[in-house]
């Protein structure tokens, strides 16, 4: 159980102090942070089966560089965490700075905690191994991994926001103790969850706040997710219709406002789990050397990402029911090689760029001529090409501070294997090569994280040939 410091109004000093939890109460099953302030509560909620790492220890004599700003601070604090996780703890950074490179496991560390910050999340290590079944469902939960990785850059599962308006007081009713604040989070998502008849870990409390200027109402904002886009959509119009309405016979809900809400659609985690036996480095491939061009996996073109430093992933037990999915020997039953973006951002782009699922899903229509109406479904595109294809469109550049005089900046794509023959092919959005659209999530199975130096020229077709 965490004891970090938990920020908590108390109404007789009239200002916030820092309690550690276990001097107030344990922290309540699905709460795994909360920080209580005097106009608002940040809160991070998790199904009971998730385990948070203990910032505590693991930050525990760590020592930095001098100068360093809080958002430095913050990237030495993930290396830290990640350290202990591999057993491997050496918190003087003073003494050594960040070694930063295309192949260093630390960078990638680095790349993904930028990436997992995209959705509101942040890592979360352990020792334990990391299961990919039920990536959607884990995803849902607000708890994504490397197997749900691409599901987060496409907003295959995104998390429907609302804010209802309460008639109750915050700091009189709500913030007068940490475990009064708690209980309410909880019955409160409970409530929601009940009366969808969704599963619970489905809603989670995001923030607790208090208007500045408005006496006895306190707004809730929390989100609805499902593994499947087109249920949390159903569930999204039944509490529409219902709020509308009002809950003045519900214990909890009767202090909710009836009115017209509406939500906002945004990609949504609070947590992704990485354990350092995620990542096989002996499979690791420098594509940055000199080496063909394309080869075949699952009897069809693969495009290497030349130019690129690949980190594998641990893969091999993780799909215990199929042994041939990762092979090399173009078998039947091997998947293809494609690739996936990382920026969230570019959802942004979707009209003219599309490689998201969203309310326009560019292809749609163009994939049901060709497969029919199983086809019509939210999509999942992925890229023949690294290059051109999901980068640089896709990919959003991070920068490391490794010293007070050096800085390096770096991109990231996921390279999958993809099931043949569970998609259609696309000659758009992308610039280069084809674009293959999914809509089953589990056809796509992330097996490496690529790397590169933004200072390296990309290697485009010309270059290849």
């Amino acid at each position: 159980m965490s004891t970090s410091l938990v920020q908590f109004y108390d109404p007789k000093k009239k200002r916030v102090v820092l309690i550690p939890t276990r001097l107030l109460s344990e922290l309540k099953p699905k709460i795994v942070e909360i920080f209580i302030g005097k106009n608002s509560t940040k809160v991070k909620m998790a199904p009971k089966w998730f385990k948070h790492d203990d910032q505590n220890d693991s930050l525990k004599n760590i020592i930095y560089p001098e100068n360093v700003s809080e958002k430095q601070q913050y990237t030495y604090n993930t290396v830290a965490r990640y350290r202990a996780a591999a057993n491997k703890p050496n918190n003087n950074f003073a003494n050594k700075s960040l070694k930063t490179s295309e192949d260093n496991t630390e960078t990638l560390i680095i790349a993904l905690d930028n990436f997992v910050q995209q959705f509101g999340g942040q890592l979360s290590f352990t020792n334990e191994n990391v299961p990919f079944n039920e990536t959607a469902h884990r995803a849902a939960c607000g708890v994504g991994n490397l197997s749900s990785a691409h599901l987060l850059a496409t907003d295959y599962i995104p998390t429907a926001q609302f804010t209802f308006k309460t008639d109750l007081d915050y700091q009189t009713d709500l913030a007068r103790s940490s475990e009064t604040m708690q209980d309410f989070i909880l019955d409160f998502s409970k409530s929601i969850a009940n009366i969808l008849d969704c599963p619970n870990d489905y809603v989670r409390v995001i923030s607790v706040e208090k208007p500045s200027k408005i006496r006895r109402q306190t707004k809730i904002n929390f989100g609805i997710s499902t593994p499947d886009p087109a249920e949390t959509e159903k569930y999204v119009e039944d509490l529409k219709i219902r709020a509308k309405k009002g809950f003045s016979n519900h214990r909890i809900l009767k202090h909710v406002k009836a009115d017209n809400y509406d939500c906002k659609w945004i990609p949504l985690i609070n947590f992704f789990q990485l354990s350092p036996s995620d990542f096989v480095p002996e499979f690791n491939v420098d594509y940055r050397s000199t080496m063909p061009t394309e080869d075949r996996r699952g009897d069809l073109p693969y495009y290497l990402p030349i130019g690129w430093y690949r980190h594998a992933l641990k893969v091999l037990d993780k799909y215990p029911d199929d042994k041939l999915w990762i092979g090399s020997n173009n078998t039947d039953g091997e998947f293809a090689v494609a690739y996936h973006g990382t920026h969230a951002g570019a959802v942004q782009g979707i009209k003219e760029k599309g490689l998201l699922i969203t309310s326009v899903d560019l292809m749609r229509d163009e994939a049901v001529r060709q497969k029919g109406e199983e086809f019509d479904k939210p999509g999942l595109y992925v890229a023949t090409h690294c290059t051109g294809g999901s980068h640089p469109t896709y990919t959003q550049p991070f920068t490391i501070q490794s010293s007070q005089n050096k800085s390096e900046t770096f991109r990231v794509v996921f390279q999958c294997r993809v099931k043949p023959n569970e998609y259609t092919v696309h000659t758009s959005p992308v610039t280069r090569g084809q674009a293959w659209r999914f809509v089953d999530p589990n056809a796509i199975r992330p097996y490496g994280i690529l790397v590169k130096n933004e200072a390296v020229p990309d290697v485009g077709l010309e270059d290849e040939q």
